[in-house]
């Protein structure tokens, strides 16, 4: 597929099944990665997808680490940015465990539905829905292993739906000494979706 980034340029995209396909609230990640992002800095996309996020990072001139735990996602975005002329590291691992910094920004779109055992969906693609009970439950992952980071990013972009409360990753990301504002939102008629920014 063919995608406009928010930086006016064509990206092109191969799919993959069993990979998450970008959807509004990946190019909401992607606008926000755009306006934060500069030159020479360390960026790492976590949940990497097909890799629209680190394309448009990486095409702003940023030093781009992603990470899927989906091995599909890891070989579609070296794929993907093999075919848009860009270079990407990409990693295959659960979340950033292990991942080498350190990171000028972060930025993570997150599965935020809550999802019951019944709702599972079959394979790796259950990856980038599965929030847990609340919705939560992978977010809050990640918070810990942000902190655990050393030295700490000064930026941290998260995706939040309406959906689940964002409460808690406030919580937890304000024990790491983060500050939260809300970067960009967009409404939809099942959700608001917001990237929320986290700053030291």
């Amino acid at each position: 597929m063919e995608i406009a980034g928010p930086d006016g340029s064509a990206y092109f995209l191969a799919l993959h099944e069993d990979v998450y396909r970008p959807a509004e609230d990946t190019v909401l990640l992607a606008k926000a990665v755009h306006q934060v992002v500069r030159r020479g800095q360390a960026f790492l996309e976590v949940g990497c997808g097909a890799g629209l996020v680190s394309l448009v990072a990486a095409r702003a001139g940023a030093r781009v680490t992603a990470t899927d735990l989906n091995p599909h996602a890891v070989t579609l975005l070296q794929h993907n940015a093999k075919q848009n002329g860009l270079t990407v590291r990409a990693i295959q691992t659960d979340l950033l465990q292990g991942v080498p910094g350190p990171f000028d920004v972060v930025a993570f779109n997150p599965p935020y539905l809550p999802t019951t055992p019944a709702e599972y969906v079959p394979g790796p693609l259950n990856l980038a829905f599965d929030g847990g009970p609340d919705g939560n439950a992978t977010v809050l992952r990640f918070a810990g292993q942000v902190g655990a980071l050393r030295p700490l990013p000064a930026t941290v972009l998260v995706v939040h739906s309406t959906l689940s409360d964002p409460v808690p990753l406030e919580a937890a990301m304000a024990r790491h000494g983060y500050r939260c504002s809300i970067l960009l939102e967009e409404s939809h008629f099942y959700e608001r979706l917001t990237v929320r920014a986290f700053m030291r």
